[in-house]
């Protein structure tokens, strides 16, 4: 038996389940901060609009600046709802406790507790890579034409996420190492 106390394959499952989620963690902040810092930095707001700056609209609600664009997609954009923000919340607090004390995870880890983390994050997701895919093309009159249904539309870091969720979803589906 290995140092940590796991069978080789208990090991391979728990570290192969730590790297998707630090994986679909790191599409999580793609799909929430970068767009938003791209919208800021590549427009130029009239008058009378909403939008001000980057640091007014969205880094004054927090020193984090993760935290500051959920709550700015929540609060500001209505993109998100309270519920959303919290899966997300959770899914990034898990992530963090795999990528700063994994060492010490290994042998408490769960893995089928944690999936259920993955899919109230992954309805969240969606439904902020909707709004965005709407947002960024949904207005341009060709699209409205052509009946797109943007009930199911999404941006290409959920799509990933997504593939990182359905890994996650094989991986506790193998009977688990003993």
């Amino acid at each position: 038996m290995p140092a940590s106390g796991l069978t080789e394959a208990q090991l391979t499952r728990v570290l192969a389940y730590a790297g998707f989620v630090l994986l679909g963690f790191e599409l999580v902040k793609a799909l929430i901060v970068k767009p938003i810092k791209a919208l800021y930095v590549h427009t130029t707001f009239g008058a009378g609009l909403p939008f001000k700056s980057y640091a007014e609209n969205v880094r004054s609600r927090h020193r984090d600046e993760f935290e500051a664009c959920l709550l700015y997609l929540r609060d500001f954009m209505q993109a998100i709802d309270a519920a959303d923000m919290d899966a997300i919340q959770a899914l990034r607090r898990h992530r963090n406790l795999l990528a700063h004390d994994l060492a010490n995870q290994l042998k408490a880890l769960n893995v089928d507790d944690c999936a259920p983390l993955l899919e109230r994050a992954d309805k969240a997701l969606f439904k902020l890579s909707n709004y965005r895919a709407y947002m960024e093309i949904g207005a341009d009159p060709e699209f409205k034409e052509k009946g797109v249904d943007w009930n199911t539309i999404v941006g290409t870091e959920y799509l990933l996420f997504t593939q990182v969720r359905d890994k996650v979803r094989l991986l506790l589906e193998m009977p688990s190492p003993k």
